[in-house]
């Protein structure tokens, strides 16, 4: 066990250095990052699946967009023990002059099959009390937000349009609340004789069914309704498929791609600290193989010292993520009510082996250097440039098998790491150039700052690999920050100007009459109106959404649950053709459809695939031939798919519309009387949608501050890295010019040029690459027109540069603190 102790003995004298600890700190740092994704993960995963049996209301539940018929529920009842049906229906409810959109759930006498109802008298949860029975007719339980939003207490009664309905309960909890997924609607319930529901139309009306049954009957129903009801969703206590799984597995795909950025920043300051690293151990195998030592026997040492510094680093990554895991549980409580912090070694374990992996392939080539260590390599500081190059390679490779594993929204993915790589060969490009043309310029004129660009040209390697770092750096700390500010400022003056100031989110066919007589007594200037029909995609080609689009996204998500499909004779002037033919007005057929950029790109389509959709209870299948996006400027109401006017001719569907208009102060008291009149239109004042937006980017935000904080964080190593790495050579640097007679001023001044080079070099290619990356991602993925801010990212990059310079000069200093000698012998050592 010698060669263990000796290994020991050198990681304990590496992390006593300034480089060794640094490595240690990355290293540590990034599985800190990525533990503590994992950890949350599992914890959020195990809640999942104990929820599931726990809150889905039943043994099993059926929800699709439409009633079921009297053949189907009557099969269904051969195979259950007992069913319940329920609706649930955006309606307003209306006291006292005061109006406010609810979603509520219209059940039958038999809910809830299993669980029970938690109800109180109040908004303090002094009288809580559990009841297996729902209101009775004539009774509307209330949400508490409801409730408090009203302002009614017990007894009190609320309209829904023509219906009073009084307020028995306030409801606190459904034992099939878990069904619905992830909603911050307000919510209510009421007897299905309490209103006509079938009355009721609304686009975003939703039927279930819950059923009892055992294990072979749900098997059975769930063939019998993936085969004849395809537009309806099952979930099973025995089958998962929790409505919030997908939910989370798109924040953790999210984290994910963040984890490859910062893991891209861990490369490059791992890479940097290790030349003194790799130095060190050059010397030692040059020791080790003059007294006898095989080269198998020096690289086993120093394999088992750089474990020892990976076991350090996981220990204490792993104390910190666990912490961390505690923090992050409690704030996701509010998205998931009751989970709890889990215990997972395996989790645990599985990411320590994959970022283990990660880091060994980061010193695979450091290692394959090692292997050429001899004393005349010692001698004569022989450098292997292919090592540089393999570094590079496995760090690339390295990155691709971690976006391609964490990958959710595929464009996203590549248009970053396209955006990165841009950047990246502008910088080298850009470094060779000026270098180059500096060095020339030099040649003619004697000075310090041609001295400068003749030695940064002959260091052209490092100096690229300080460039790179801290370039990189600064164009993800500017497209962060550049990206937050401009989705929040255009988000608030965007929808001003072009939604005005109510948003009709549904306004049913039926109603349209009356919502035009509204508008002229009130002077409400209606600014959009677009046609379009409640949908759900079935299938693609014959094989079910599920089957055929395997990678979870936004877009999979809503097409997965319901859509709106429009239709129009031409393309709308708030959308352009991409690709493909849009249909002639005298084209009889009128099965085609087109899709929009993003949900081609997520759900992989091709022209010519055949989608069939689910709409208004009737199977239609519409052939994808032509593509569209969004055109920012017109009017601000768009949609995923559409297909021709004659569509909807021959399909006879039932209508509704979406748009905006614009309210008169005056309007707005009168604005009661309208949606008391007609409950089911759905109507968002543009404040309302600005608090939602603002509770969106508040949560948003946190998640955006946290990611930030961690590149600040892996800037900071980068940094330090460039600085720590290049001491060695910047301090032998210093001592043969203190030793030829150059003054100490001198040497600042010299080093002064040094770091303004590499900053303006850095932020040039930061500043490009940013303005590449805003015109990459912003129009294809936030459908925003990307307006460059020169005077911003000059302002923020001179802060950026001014940092760099100001330490560098600090370390170029504390080099010139110890004496000539010192500094030229400094290497011997």
């Amino acid at each position: 066990m010698t060669w263990l102790h000796s290994a020991f003995e050198n990681a304990c004298t590496d992390v006593r250095s300034s480089d060794g600890r640094l490595v240690i700190a990355i290293q540590t740092a990034l599985i800190f990052f990525l533990t503590t994704l994992a950890l949350t993960g599992a914890s959020v995963q195990s809640y999942l699946d104990n929820n599931l049996d726990q809150m889905l209301g039943a043994d099993m539940s059926l929800s699709g967009p439409r009633a079921l018929s009297e053949t189907e529920e009557a099969r269904l009842s051969e195979w259950s023990d007992e069913l319940s049906t329920l609706q649930l229906v955006p309606l307003a409810i209306s006291f006292e002059g005061k109006t406010v959109p609810v979603q509520v759930k219209i059940a039958d006498g038999a809910y809830p099959l299993s669980g029970k109802l938690e109800i109180g008298s109040g908004l303090d949860q002094s009288s809580l009390k559990t009841t297996r029975v729902g209101p009775a007719k004539g009774e509307i339980w209330l949400g508490p937000r409801a409730t408090r939003n009203l302002g009614v207490e017990i007894g009190d009664a609320v309209s829904i349009g023509q219906d009073a309905l009084t307020v028995s309960a306030v409801l606190y909890h459904e034992p099939d609340r878990l069904a619905e997924g992830h909603s911050v609607a307000m919510r209510a319930l009421v007897n299905h004789a309490s209103i006509a529901s079938t009355e009721i139309k609304s686009s975003r009306t939703l039927h279930r069914v819950l059923i009892t049954a055992d294990a072979a009957d749900q098997r059975q129903i769930s063939r019998w309704a993936s085969n004849n009801m395809p537009e309806f969703t099952a979930v099973t206590k025995t089958s998962g498929g929790h409505p919030l799984a997908l939910f989370w597995q798109r924040v953790e795909n999210f984290l994910g791609l963040a984890s490859v950025i910062l893991f891209f920043l861990a490369a490059i300051a791992i890479d940097m600290a290790n030349r003194g690293y790799l130095k060190r151990q050059l010397h030692r195998f040059s020791i080790y193989l003059s007294f006898g030592q095989s080269m198998a026997q020096c690289l086993r040492l120093a394999a088992a010292q750089w474990l020892f510094g990976i076991v350090l680093s996981l220990a204490i990554g792993g104390i910190l993520a666990t912490l961390a895991q505690f923090l992050l549980v409690d704030q996701l409580a509010g998205q998931f009510p009751g989970i709890t912090p889990q215990v997972q070694p395996l989790v645990v374990l599985k990411t320590f082996a994959l970022v283990f992996l990660l880091l060994a392939a980061f010193q695979f080539p450091m290692f394959l250097q090692l292997r050429h260590a001899s004393l005349v390599s010692l001698i004569r500081a022989i450098e292997h440039p292919s090592a540089k190059w393999l570094r590079l390679f496995w760090s690339a490779a390295s990155i691709t098998i971690l976006a391609s594993y964490y990958s959710d929204n595929a464009t996203l993915t590549l248009l970053t790491l396209g955006a990165l790589g841009g950047a990246l060969v502008l910088m080298i490009a850009l470094s060779w150039v000026v270098l180059s043309l500096g060095e020339l310029w030099g040649r003619r004129r004697p000075g310090l700052l041609s001295f400068n660009f003749f030695i940064m040209k002959q260091r052209i390697v490092s100096k690229s690999s300080q460039i790179l770092g801290l370039g990189l750096c600064s164009l993800l700390l500017l497209f962060t920050l550049m990206l937050m500010k401009d989705i929040g400022s255009t988000m608030e003056g965007y929808s001003r100007t072009n939604n005005g100031n109510l948003l009709i989110a549904e306004l049913p066919e039926g109603d349209i009459e009356a919502f035009d007589n509204w508008s002229v007594e009130n002077a409400v200037e209606v600014r959009q109106l677009r046609p379009y029909a409640s949908a759900k995609l079935i299938s693609i080609n014959g094989a079910p959404i599920a089957e055929a689009v395997t990678t979870p996204s936004e877009t999979l998500a809503v097409v997965g649950d319901s859509l709106r499909m429009s239709w129009s004779k031409d393309v709308p002037i708030n959308n352009r053709l991409v690709a493909g033919s849009w249909w002639d007005e005298n084209d009889k057929n009128w099965r085609q459809v087109s899709a929009e950029s993003e949900v081609i790109a997520d759900l992989d389509l091709s022209f010519g695939d055949q989608l069939i959709f689910m709409i208004d209870g009737k199977s239609i299948e519409l052939e994808l031939v032509a593509e569209h996006a969004y055109r920012p400027g017109g009017a601000s109401v768009t949609f995923w798919f559409q297909m021709p006017e004659a569509a909807h001719m021959a399909l006879a569907l039932d209508t509704f519309y979406m748009g905006s208009a614009e309210l008169p102060d005056e309007a707005w008291d009168n604005l009661g009387e309208l949606w008391n009149a007609n409950p089911t239109l759905s109507l968002v004042p543009l404040k309302e949608l600005t608090q939602r937006f603002d509770d969106t980017l508040a949560l948003v935000t946190k998640v955006v501050v946290g990611f930030a904080a961690m590149v600040l964080i892996m800037t900071a190593l980068v940094i330090a890295a460039s600085m720590q790495g290049f001491e060695a050579e910047d301090r032998q640097k210093n001592g043969v010019l203190l030793s030829m007679g150059v003054t100490k001023q001198g040497c600042l001044r010299l080093a002064l040029y040094d770091w303004l080079t590499v900053a303006v070099l850095a932020g040039t290619g930061a500043i490009i690459g940013t303005w590449l990356a805003g015109m990459l991602i912003y129009q294809s993925q936030f459908s925003m027109t990307y307006v460059p801010k020169p005077l911003w990212l000059i302002t923020t990059m001179l802060l950026i540069g001014l940092s760099v310079c100001s330490l560098g000069i600090l370390y170029s200093r504390k080099s010139l603190s110890v004496s000539i000698v010192a500094l030229l012998n400094e290497h011997r050592t």
